[in-house]
């Protein structure tokens, strides 16, 4: 009997951990797992749109009442506050529209297209809503969706804080490793070409010379090469900048 009681409690406290240990939370209900959530019909079927849009297309404008929510499968779109400002970058796996559960309210962003295409899935967002709310994991994935966005906002203010030439270093190392090209059998890393001076600058709150005086310390130092109207960043050296700075 006390060896039944024992197993028992082992199995109950085994659940107690496995349902509020954060890490696991954060390993089972991740970005891609809730991307696939979403989009699976099993649980509750949705009306899908695979749609393609070009360079500087607009997705959803700030302001703009959030009917939709978007899927990217392939290319990049930048979110821009006030057409001044770029608050973030949004590639493969990631879901645009979905920052709050309120359906139709405002867009906070507007969010355009960077990259030569996007291919995405444009979905209804009160069906997805539905889909979240009514699922037993729905607001599980969508507590870590929430907290994803929530420490991009910190890692952006931390950014702000810091010095002309170690904003840009550090924009320059993040963008090259989420976005980048890598060179086989070395540390190099193409940085994608979509991501220009311009809208370093308007990520970064800098004006668009001090980031070129910024890239020639760079190329000097032999961190940074431009062939043929492209850029290769050797991310070792780079890292390593950062971590003297």
């Amino acid at each position: 009997m006390e060896s039944e009681k024992g197993m028992r409690t082992m199995r109950y406290l085994t659940e107690m951990h496995f349902l509020y240990n954060d890490k696991i939370v954060h390993e089972e209900f991740n970005k891609e797992q809730f991307f696939h959530f979403l989009q699976d019909d099993s649980f509750l079927s949705t009306n899908k749109v695979a749609k393609q849009y070009r360079k500087k297309e607009v997705l959803i404008r700030e302001q703009e009442e959030v009917r939709d929510l978007f899927f990217i499968k392939e290319g990049c779109v930048m979110a821009t506050q006030e057409s001044k400002r770029v608050m973030s970058f949004h590639a493969s796996g990631d879901i645009i529209g979905l920052e709050n559960l309120i359906l139709y309210s405002d867009a906070k962003y507007s969010f355009e297209v960077i990259s030569d295409k996007v291919s995405i899935i444009k979905c209804n967002k009160a069906e997805m809503v539905e889909k979240i709310l009514n699922a037993q994991e729905g607001y599980l994935y969508y507590y870590i969706h929430l907290q994803n966005l929530i420490q991009h906002l910190r890692n952006k203010e931390e950014l702000l804080r810091l010095s002309s030439e170690q904003r840009i270093n550090l924009v320059l190392f993040c963008c090259a490793l989420k976005y980048g090209e890598k060179k086989h059998g070395t540390t190099k890393v193409c940085f994608p070409k979509y991501i220009n001076k311009g809208i370093i600058a308007k990520y970064s709150n800098l004006n668009p010379n001090t980031v070129t005086v910024s890239l020639q310390k760079l190329e000097e130092a032999k961190i940074i090469e431009s062939v043929r109207r492209k850029m290769y960043i050797d991310l070792a050296k780079l890292e390593k900048r950062l971590d003297g700075c």
